[in-house]
């Protein structure tokens, strides 16, 4: 009989699509009387005449700006914004740009909820796991601000409550989870994405794919996110490259974004892998995000393939919809074919990262909460052999 196991149902309330619908953020705002909004965002999309129209919108609901989100989240900016959050009074984050921004604003959400006030304040919310199944969480004490999240690329970060941030005195990469301070309203504007560089566009949709791989072959797959997963490999097989070479096909991206929500939605039930696990870490030494999918997901596919093959050949069967060659192709192969059509980088080494941090970056992929649901057991060495192969 089979064993009773709980989902929870994603949170996100409210998901407004198509070009334009950055011009619904005040009506939702209004709808749910929140009138004191602080803005995040990083450097380069907080520049841009979109992020400018976009506040203008927002008028005087618009308390403060915090524009110094920085890649994985140095937790020191995030204690910075906590503080600015707080003396603003603000009532809501609306977080605009990819995945870093909407993480920063969770983690705001969170250490505001908790009185958290410097680095050590912050740490004590994040989730502590031992490999292979040892985890410890310290419980809200408060219910987090709400967090609107407009994404300008495919990172996916907007749809659950997973954040991440780094300690810069070390080299890893901490996660916070809280089903709670997932983003209440989501964006999905493709004509405010156009001015998003292609090259962050390509690489962020190369995590969706990941995103939809591993919980498709997680060892707590589920038959409603599998689906999902499956559906969202076929649309960024045949959307993804097509809006890197046009930004401005608002179809083509709409189609990415959608995509990238089908790839993630249930993660908070259906676990990611060892691709994510190492890639959280690849992070914490300077790889950007989605750039570390794009180096790992094909070699731990391989290396996953003796125990999923038969999940991995209904995802080949999916990409062959769009590839449409009738070649017997495996997964990792079709899905390096969609690589090479995106010319995303592949190794590490590209990167300025020396060999000598690998042997770091496998010891703390092996304490990342995701590699639990690796169908294949790992330990360090394993790790390492796979990420010299990439280096």
């Amino acid at each position: 009989m089979p064993e009773i196991v709980k989902f929870e149902m994603p949170r996100v309330e409210t998901v407004v699509q198509g070009a334009g619908a950055v011009r619904e953020i005040s009506a939702e705002l209004e709808r749910r009387d929140l009138r004191r909004v602080f803005l995040v965002t990083g450097t380069s999309v907080g520049s841009g005449s979109a992020f400018a129209r976009l506040a203008s919108d927002l008028g005087d609901r618009v308390v403060g700006t915090f524009d110094r989100v920085k890649a994985h989240n140095p937790v020191a900016l995030i204690v910075e914004l906590i503080k600015e959050a707080r003396t603003a009074n603000a009532d809501a984050f609306v977080a605009v740009g990819g995945g870093s921004p909407c993480d920063a604003a969770k983690l705001a959400a969170i250490g505001i909820c908790e009185g958290s006030d410097s680095v050590e304040d912050v740490a004590r919310n994040y989730l502590e796991f031992e490999y292979p199944n040892t985890i410890r969480q310290r419980p809200l004490t408060g219910t987090p601000m709400p967090v609107f999240a407009v994404p300008t690329t495919l990172s996916a970060a907007e749809w659950d409550g997973f954040a991440g941030s780094v300690d810069e005195s070390g080299d890893t990469k901490d996660l916070t989870v809280y089903l709670e301070a997932t983003p209440r309203a989501v964006f999905l504007d493709p004509e405010f994405c156009a001015h998003t560089p292609r090259d962050l566009w390509a690489t962020t949709g190369v995590r969706a794919l990941d995103h939809a791989v591993e919980t498709a072959y997680a060892k707590n797959a589920h038959p409603f996110t599998t689906a999902l997963a499956n559906g969202a490999l076929t649309i960024l097989a045949e959307y993804l490259p097509r809006s890197v070479r046009d930004p401005q096909d608002h179809e083509a991206a709409l189609n990415c974004l959608q995509a990238a929500w089908m790839s993630i939605i249930g993660v908070h039930n259906v676990s990611l892998g060892l691709s994510h696990a190492i890639g959280h870490q690849l992070g914490a030494v300077g790889i950007p995000h989605g750039v570390t999918s794009c180096i790992m997901l094909p070699h731990v596919m391989r290396f996953l393939e003796p125990v999923t093959s038969e999940e991995q050949a209904r995802m080949a069967r999916s990409l062959a919809q769009v590839q449409g060659d009738g070649l017997d192709l495996p997964a990792a192969d079709r899905l390096e074919r969609i690589l090479d059509e995106l010319g995303v980088p592949r190794r590490v080494s590209d990167f300025g990262v020396g060999r000598e941090k690998m042997k770091g970056v496998a010891r703390a992929a092996l304490g990342d909460i995701v590699v639990r649901e690796s169908p294949r057991t790992v330990d360090e060495a394993v790790i390492y052999e796979l990420l010299e192969a990439v280096w």
